[in-house]
């Protein structure tokens, strides 16, 4: 006999904040990752996942804490917990899928369908956690529905977060993902009925009502999810120090809007001019071509004679122009083509240098290096590797042969 089922508007208002909360953080912490290196990302995103993760399974146990029936009923602990790692896992899979390679509309939504999978699998593993005189059954439209739900929406809040990653986008996708985790979740249990068990099984009185054990949930995510940010916080803080402050190889160049930037990409490498599309010559130097690159958020140029090395970051590269690495969205077969070769030679298939910044050989064996620059607090300069196929060549440049 199904039993009559009611739920308690706070708990539900509960279970909506936090997932809004979890989503938030999850994508603020994951925000303009590009500008850090492989490592570093990787941190962020595993604390993205714990928190989405634990987002999505905490507005699930606060929503089933909702849930107000006319007998008393129990979860299984191993069940509650595999959950909860289940959410963690999947959204990190997503997440990893987002920020490691060129994310494409393909990859958007391929990472919007694990994370509406995750959500789903959560959810009904987290149900067939109940235990102790309550038998539940699922309805096939609204596993069909769950699913379409959590996948369609889990899209769409990707999309319009990583559109343009801003605080009011980010803001904006959040609530979309909070809703859709919150959608997903009520809406299959709309089409769940709980029947009566067969046999009345005697059920310990739990340490805490569901009201308190919900305000613990709840309260336990927040508090995660704002350590999470804060832990963010001063890495952001050191980064954006270091970038103020200039070293003595360090070259200023002018801040540019979006409008000058869209302005100047018709006359960047990449775009001939019209002598050139004419297909007459036309020579350029080195202080002629401007290479973009980002920092502190702003795009901005640098001559290709102020680079002293380029490396492969990627689908993207890492610029130095003798003081810091600046963040390229280049690929180095574009700046490779972008620059003069008179001036730049392509040492390794990770690493194009400036000529005149080249002050040493060395080799170590079966491996060889070019020494660029005297590094700051390096005495020996930076080392940059030379395949096998290019060592000859560069030895002739350096006139050492």
């Amino acid at each position: 006999m199904p039993l009559e089922v009611a739920y308690s508007p706070l708990l539900i208002l509960g279970s909506l904040a936090v997932a809004i909360m979890g989503a938030f953080t999850a994508l603020r912490l994951t925000s303009n990752l590009r500008h850090l290196d492989a490592s570093k990302r990787k941190v962020r995103v595993t604390q993205g996942a714990l928190a989405l993760g634990t987002g999505i399974w905490s507005m699930h146990f606060t929503g089933m804490l909702a849930v107000e029936l006319p007998i008393t009923i129990s979860y299984d602990p191993l069940r509650t917990l595999a959950s909860a790692l289940i959410a963690v896992l999947v959204v990190g899979v997503a997440l990893l899928s987002l920020h490691f390679g060129v994310r494409t509309k393909t990859r958007i939504a391929i990472a919007g369908t694990l994370t509406g999978f995750g959500i789903v699998g959560m959810h009904y593993l987290g149900m067939s956690a109940l235990s102790a005189n309550c038998v539940v059954t699922y309805s096939p439209t609204g596993i069909v529905m769950a699913i379409a739900i959590g996948i369609a929406s889990s899209i769409a809040a990707i999309e319009l977060a990583y559109g343009n990653r801003s605080l009011l986008s980010i803001s904006a996708g959040s609530v979309v993902l909070g809703l859709a985790i919150s959608a997903m979740h009520y809406s299959a249990m709309y089409f769940t009925v709980f029947s009566l068990g067969a046999e009345m099984t005697p059920t310990a009185p739990s340490f805490l009502d569901n009201d308190r054990l919900a305000l613990v949930v709840v309260l336990s995510s927040f508090v995660l999810s704002g350590l999470f940010l804060l832990m963010a916080v001063p890495e952001d803080t050191k980064n954006d120090t270091n970038r103020k402050t200039k070293t003595p190889n360090q070259i200023t160049t002018p801040e540019i809007s979006n409008e000058q930037w869209q302005e100047l990409q018709p006359h960047l490498p990449d775009a001939p001019s019209p002598n050139e599309a004419k297909g007459h010559a036309v020579s350029k130097t080195d202080g002629d071509v401007k290479i973009p690159y980002e920092q502190n958020k702003i795009q901005r140029l640098l001559s290709a004679e102020d680079i002293h090395i380029v490396k492969a970051d990627g689908h993207y590269t890492q610029i130095n122009d003798g003081g810091e690495d600046l963040f390229c969205p280049w690929s180095i077969s574009r700046l490779e083509k972008s620059l003069n070769p008179c001036s730049f030679v392509r040492t390794h298939r990770s690493f194009i240098v400036n000529k005149s910044q080249i002050t040493g050989f060395r080799r170590d064996g079966d491996k060889a290096f070019c020494i660029i620059g005297n590094g700051v607090g390096n005495e020996n300069g930076t080392e940059i590797p030379v395949s096998r196929s290019r060592v000859t060549e560069l030895r002739k440049l350096l006139q050492l042969t």
